[in-house]
């Protein structure tokens, strides 16, 4: 039997992974519940699940929770325990968490943090849990294929360091002054400025970090290639998760769904629009800070000033 194939979609937020999501669970081979990390930021009692049913009474749900228990794990819809939090000095978190932009180097750093007897111990239960968790979604939906939309950077490498799954990456990513201007219409902390250098540092970690660690089972798609020309990027993506590429899903929102985090899982919507509005939300002066910031790295992605 093979095992099962994970892909984590890396991102930041507002680029569209949740709704990358919904359209890869369309297909009858890749399962997905959005954020594995759970984010249910209310009471469980109040949190109302993709699917329409509130998460408690949801069935999915209790099935999960059945699921985690027979394979000797708590399962509480108040906190998954998936998050690769490991604690410890400033300094190692970054260690752990960054990259040298060097696969050599990385996978030297990778070594010596498994020789470390704490380390390597952590790593390995929280593996074991999230392996937990994946083979549970998989079995309950009769799928082989799971996708994290988390942003979670460190579960796609301890995955593939320490389990058997066959791993791969969804590097996405959205025009900066679209990022910026979703996170400002939400009362971001961050001025435009900030937003567009915190975009630019994610983004190059993720590039030179798991793009060159990953090597053929890294694929980078924009947000906006997404919603303009969906079948020809689903396509794509279907093959790079090992799916039928052939697959065309008649309305991506029908396929039932069982997805946390973002609440755009909850809008009633069956068309894939572009969500351009920070043509209108930003003002002159912002979008020239975000490009004067974020430019070069966007342009590299495709995008113009």
């Amino acid at each position: 039997m093979m095992e099962p194939t994970f892909v984590g979609i890396e991102t930041t937020s507002y680029s569209g992974a949740t709704l990358l999501s919904f359209l890869l669970n369309a297909h009858p081979r890749i399962a997905t519940i959005g954020e594995m990390d759970g984010l249910i930021l209310k009471n469980p009692e109040q949190y109302t699940c993709s699917c329409g049913q509130p998460i408690q009474q949801c069935e999915f749900w209790q099935a999960m929770t059945r699921e985690m228990a027979a394979r000797g794990f708590d399962f509480d819809l108040h906190d998954f325990r998936n998050e690769f939090i490991l604690g410890g000095p400033e300094f190692l978190q970054r260690l752990r968490a960054g990259s040298f932009g060097n696969r050599t180097l990385d996978s030297i750093r990778d070594l010596a943090l498994r020789t470390l007897p704490g380390e390597r111990r952590q790593f390995q239960q929280l593996v074991a849990r999230n392996m937990a968790f994946v083979a549970s979604a998989l079995k309950i939906t009769g799928k082989t294929i799971f996708v994290d939309t988390s942003k979670d950077h460190l579960r796609a490498r301890a995955l593939k360091m320490l389990s058997p799954y066959d791993v791969r990456v969804i590097h996405l990513v959205r025009d900066p002054r679209g990022v910026t201007a979703s996170k400002l219409r939400r009362g971001s902390k961050l001025d435009a400025r900030n937003t567009a250098r915190q975009w630019v540092r994610l983004h190059t970690r993720l590039q030179k970090g798991l793009g060159a660690e990953m090597g053929s089972k890294y694929i980078r798609v924009r947000y906006e290639d997404l919603c303009r020309e969906p079948r020809a990027v689903l396509k794509s993506l279907y093959a790079f998760c090992g799916a039928d590429a052939e697959f065309e899903p008649s309305d991506f929102k029908s396929s039932p769904h069982h997805v946390v985090g973002n609440p755009m899982r909850l809008e009633k919507m069956s068309v894939i629009k572009l969500d351009e509005r920070w043509r209108e939300l930003l003002t002159a002066e912002q979008q020239q800070v975000v490009w004067h910031v974020a430019g070069k790295l966007g342009a590299q992605y495709g995008y113009t000033g």
